[in-house]
């Protein structure tokens, strides 16, 4: 993209976030389009609730494509992305390849390579089997290493087709320091030899996922980047784990980061529902996108908690905990029950979601994965659903009715007529 477009792609986009923020308050000058309701739902108020996808290895298996292709190649991952969340409705998408993966392949960790999924980190053989294998480690060229020219690719080709930056992944130290160093090895090292764990996560909080982060951002102008951290979860780590070995180093990520225009937060992790006191958790997940972004109010942060949480410790509760800190909560809709279930029984599930969740606004809910062997009409129930009961106010007393879906014609024949080329 030439600089001359992306100067005028970035005004476009300062002048989309500001129509959705007055929104988002009660100034109402026109309509929304998706990528605006998402901005106005982690600020306020929307029109409806918002809702996001990533299309991942769904939208793979539905053009088909191998996985070392969709996974190496930016044209058929971000072409098929959007003709998956184009084809469904969906109001944004987020392009979300198998960021837990990025920077350790750069550092030359290897991978297991399956068709039809996502790679997944060689777990027999970790890149740091000892003391020494940790002094050999050199950091990667920003960029250059692994697969980090493809993912600069793929958010150069999604800012071509959707005018604005993408939402940019990196994956958060502490969960990168228990994929290279392997679980077991790690946990141990943190009683036996803390010191060793600390040296871990300076090496690549400092050198490794910090350069790549200004890399992204030098890129792609984002306003947001996304550290994941599931490894950051109970009941895989004690609290007192986090707080020691991950919390300080995502403020020292953070801080290097941020800037008055981006906002860097880390997310991801679980785990309410697995300990006695769930705020306790909530408030590590505070720290994590709190400590390094000064002038919270203005920056577009949101409290994830995911489906096996919220189910067992009751969405209402996490309402009143994202309200009370004045921040968006975002729910996942549980991604087996979109293979699993009927379409009425989606709606039903999405209804009781907005009731207990949407709240007065600051809510989005996210499509964090949809199952390979999805039925169609499963996705569609769910798109359907938030758009026909999702608008607000949201009633407290929502039912679901009957939901017809429109006709819709195959996702093969959508593809030639209006479909991007894989």
């Amino acid at each position: 993209m030439a600089s001359f477009e992306k100067i005028g792609m970035l005004m476009g986009n300062a002048a989309k976030l500001g129509k959705a923020v007055l929104y988002s308050r009660g100034l109402h000058m026109g309509g929304l389009d998706g990528y605006q309701r998402v901005i106005a739902g982690i600020y306020g108020t929307p029109d409806r609730v918002p809702l996001i996808v990533q299309p991942y290895t769904y939208a793979m298996a539905m053009h088909g494509i191998p996985a070392r292709i969709f996974f190496t190649r930016a044209q058929p991952f971000i072409h098929a992305s959007w003709n998956m969340a184009s084809y469904f409705g969906f109001d944004f998408w987020s392009p979300v390849f198998d960021f837990y993966n990025i920077e350790l392949e750069a550092l030359g960790q290897k991978l297991i390579w399956r068709e039809g999924s996502e790679p997944d980190v060689d777990s027999a053989h970790p890149l740091i089997g000892s003391e020494t294998d940790f002094r050999r480690l050199r950091p990667p060229v920003p960029g250059k290493d692994g697969r980090m020219p493809f993912v600069l690719e793929a958010y150069k080709r999604y800012m071509e087709i959707m005018r604005v930056p993408p939402m940019v992944y990196a994956c958060s130290p502490f969960t990168m320091a228990v994929l290279i160093r392997g679980y077991v090895n790690i946990i141990r090292d943190m009683r036996r030899n803390p010191d060793f764990v600390h040296r871990i996560m300076e090496f690549l909080s400092m050198e490794v996922v910090v350069p790549w982060i200004h890399k992204m951002a030098e890129v792609t102008n984002t306003s947001l980047v996304v550290m994941s951290d599931a490894w950051a979860s109970q009941p895989n780590m004690t609290t007192e784990m986090v707080r020691e070995f991950c919390l300080p180093y995502v403020e020292k990520v953070i801080r290097a980061t941020s800037s008055p225009l981006r906002t860097v937060l880390d997310t991801g992790s679980w785990g309410e529902g697995s300990v006695r006191d769930p705020l306790e958790v909530l408030e590590i997940k505070m720290r994590m996108i709190l400590q390094g972004n000064p002038f919270p109010s203005l920056r577009p942060l949101f409290l994830l908690v995911w489906n096996e949480d919220y189910e067992a410790v009751g969405i209402p509760f996490f309402r009143r905990y994202a309200d009370s800190n004045k921040v968006c909560l975002m729910l996942n809709f549980r991604p087996e029950l979109i293979e699993t279930i009927r379409p009425e029984h989606i709606t039903d599930r999405v209804c009781a979601i907005l009731r207990e969740g949407a709240g007065k606004g600051r809510f989005v809910l996210l499509v964090n994965l949809v199952p390979v062997e999805s039925p169609v009409e499963n996705v569609r129930a769910l798109v359907e659903a938030v758009r026909r009961f999702g608008a607000y106010p949201i009633r407290e007393d929502l039912e679901p009715g009957e939901l017809r879906l429109p006709p819709a014609r195959p996702f093969a024949e959508w593809v030639r007529e209006e479909g991007l080329p894989v």
